[in-house]
């Protein structure tokens, strides 16, 4: 797919004509809007049931998760500092 994609630029390249041109642009532009869809539906699949695994935590599960999540990524820069010292 991605040489497919290539040699659609490679013929936009060497093209003279505008009609084209253009033409080509828009099909490069399909595939990705093609893409991009398929992308979004996965996101939303996962928010859905992210949403759904959130609203059925209580409130102090919530909560300790949060603190959890700022530990880890505590963590992580206080590592990343220390590698650079």
């Amino acid at each position: 797919m991605a040489s497919r994609r290539r040699q659609i630029k490679e013929q936009i390249t060497k093209t003279q004509d505008p009609m084209i041109r253009m033409q080509l642009q828009e099909l490069l532009n399909r595939k990705r809007q093609q893409r991009d869809k398929g992308i979004r539906k996965i996101e939303d699949i996962f928010d859905s049931v992210s949403r759904q695994a959130i609203n059925k935590l209580s409130s102090s599960a919530l909560r300790v998760l949060m603190l959890i999540l700022i530990t880890i990524i505590l963590f992580i820069i206080f590592i990343v500092l220390e590698s650079r010292v």
